[in-house]
């Protein structure tokens, strides 16, 4: 019974690791859209890609007028995972993107993700 006990609780501290190192990955990812976040523009996060297999490709994408000004890749394994710049979007319509115009390079889950989240910003645009 002892033995027991002793796995239920590495099993616990290991749990409450793994929560510790999400949420110092969700604080340095938001850090990292603040350096794309400017007065006057908008951001959204586009999420692409399937969830075990080959993972998820999370995108940032900051807008004025329509046009990318600041662009942001989540890039790693699990908890570990930083952002990163993703300057071959800079410049480019919202509207190019969300129809997958100059995305013909990039892998699927990253194409869904800026999809997602360039369609996001021209819903926004749309309701002001």
């Amino acid at each position: 019974m002892e033995v027991l006990i002793w796995i239920l609780l590495v099993i616990a501290v290991m749990w409450v690791f793994q929560l510790y190192l999400a949420v110092k990955q969700s604080q340095r990812f938001a850090d990292a859209l603040k350096e794309i976040r400017t007065p006057g523009t908008t951001t959204t996060v586009g999420m692409g890609g399937y969830r075990y297999r080959g993972g998820r490709a999370f995108v940032a994408l900051a807008q004025k007028d329509g046009v990318v000004t600041g662009a942001r890749i989540l890039t790693g394994l699990t908890v570990f995972a930083n952002a990163k710049p993703l300057n071959e979007l800079v410049g480019h319509k919202l509207t190019d993107l969300a129809e997958g115009k100059g995305l013909e390079k990039s892998k699927k889950k990253v194409v869904e993700a800026t999809q997602m989240a360039a369609k996001t910003l021209l819903d926004q645009n749309a309701q002001t």
